[in-house]
This record gives C-alpha cells, sequence and structure tokens, in this order.
C-alpha cells in the first residue's frame, strides 16, 4: 500500500477487504512461490504485505535458518502477525530506499498496480535481489472481466454497469488496470533475466470469497461509484446483492504472475 491509497478504510472494512483478498488468491500465489524454488535458508521480501498471511508462509518455508521481511505502509492487518523469523516494517515504497541486493526472493502481489511511478518502483524492487534471486510480482489485468451466469439479462447488464464503473473509477486515480499485462514487457526491459509469466482467471460464484473481495472494493469507492451518472444507487444496490446470490456468477480478474531472475 502506498501513502493515498484507493482501498483506504475504516479497521472493518480493510479487514474485510484483505481477509477476501487472501481466500481468494492466496492457494494461487503459494503455487508460484513454490515454483519460485523457496527453501530453508531463504532471506525473503514480502511489500506490501497486507494482512500477512503470505509472509507467515515463507517464514515457516524458509526455517529457523532464513528471514521473511514483511512491509506495508498500513501496518493495521499486520498487528496479529508473528514469527521467529518474520519482521514487520512500516515502509511506503514510494518514499523509502530498499537496501540493494539484499534478498534471495521479492514478493508483491496488488503492488505496482496501485502506484504512480510503477516503472521506476520496478526496478527498485529488481535491485533489492542478491545475483540468483528471484522477483514474483502478482497484478491483475481486468479484461474479461463480468457477469458469466445471473438469475436475468437485466441482472447482468446492471452488474456489468456497475463493475466498469468501479473499474473506470480506479483507472481516474491512476491505477492500471491492466498492469499484469503490460509488466511483462517492463521486466523483459530491466537487468532480470528468465523472465516469465502465468495467469489465472477463475469463475467467482455469489458470495465466494472473490465476491466478497468485490463487494468491499465497491463499498470501499461507493462514491466515485455513485459519481458516475452511468450508475445510480439502486444499481449500486443490485449489484451488491447479486454478489451474494449463488444464482450469480463473474469471471474474476486474471491474477497475472510476473517474475524473473537477477
Amino acid at each position: 500500500m502506498a501513502a493515498g491509497y484507493v482501498f483506504a478504510s475504516d479497521d472493518r472494512l480493510t479487514a474485510a477487504h484483505l481477509g477476501a483478498l487472501d481466500r481468494a488468491f492466496d492457494h494461487i500465489s503459494v503455487r508460484r512461490l513454490l515454483d519460485c524454488g523457496v527453501r530453508e535458508g531463504w532471506r525473503c521480501l514480502d511489500v506490501g504485505a497486507g494482512s500477512g498471511s503470505l509472509a507467515v508462509w515463507l517464514a515457516g518455508r524458509v526455517g529457523r535458518r532464513g528471514e521473511v521481511v514483511a512491509t506495508d505502509v498500513d501496518l493495521r492487518g499486520l498487528r496479529h502477525v508473528s514469527a521467529r523469523n518474520l519482521r514487520v516494517v512500516e515502509h511506503d515504497l514510494t518514499v523509502d530506499r530498499l537496501a540493494e541486493g539484499g534478498y534471495d526472493l521479492v514478493h508483491g502481489r496488488l503492488l505496482l498496480i496501485l502506484l504512480e511511478g510503477r516503472r521506476e518502483l520496478l526496478r527498485h524492487l529488481a535491485g533489492a535481489l542478491k545475483p540468483g534471486g528471484v522477483l514474483l510480482l502478482e497484478d491483475f489485468d481486468v479484461e474479461g472481466a463480468g457477469a458469466v451466469c445471473a438469475p436475468t439479462e437485466v441482472d447482468a447488464e446492471v452488474f456489468d454497469r456497475v463493475l466498469w464503473s468501479y473499474l473506470d473509477a480506479m483507472s481516474a486515480v491512476g491505477v492500471d488496470i491492466h498492469w499484469g499485462r503490460h509488466l511483462y514487457g517492463e521486466l523483459c526491459r530491466t537487468e532480470l533475466r528468465r523472465i516469465d509469466s502465468t495467469a489465472t482467471a477463475e469463475v467467482w460464484r455469489g458470495g465466494s470469497p472473490g465476491c466478497e473481495l468485490i463487494r468491499a472494493n465497491f463499498t470501499q469507492l461507493r462514491n466515485r461509484v455513485l459519481a458516475d451518472e452511468r450508475v445510480d444507487l439502486a444499481d449500486w444496490r443490485h449489484a451488491m446483492r447479486l454478489l451474494t446470490d449463488r444464482r450469480f456468477a463473474m469471471r474474476g480478474f486474471l491474477l497475472v504472475g510476473n517474475s524473473g531472475i537477477r
């Protein structure tokens, strides 16, 4: 997260947002971290660590001989995170520098997509790697997201209208909603080698963690969405109800994992 974080909200909404994010995506992220070869003794940096769920997993993976540093500008989600080999550090990537060449792994999920100056920050993250270290960044590409099943055609139309009003609001505040796609090319322009990219999209049923995440996001950006003349309060409430309805399903955002080795 960064100063001016687009999803800044109260403790309840922050907890709902982070919890849904973990339940929706941790299984994908863990698989990718395993593919990166994370093992005992590694020193790992998790930037924008959120709830700390992945940092805790990494701490278990690297063991006593390893270390995990979990950073965020907002430490509310990390209050109760603890392990002997895990340090929590308040850190704003847009302001504070990282030590050069210190880590076997640098990971960030839904990090640069939200930040201004993301291309320069990418080079900063790559520079924090030891020679042979792995950078893994996971970001959304929202192309193709939307209703795939709904009780009626009107339900699907209303939901997609609210969804894209929300996404347009994100773009308006500087979020690159296709950064997951753009990042591969940016990595190719760094000093990193063996650049790789994998993308995963799932269908989210109403009431699923993915739909819980969208509900939290719609709530956090409610005023911005309602400022769009395409959407009124009745539409927003309609979309919120659909996200809890098991008859409804949406194709979620692509979570694109881009990686490279220093």
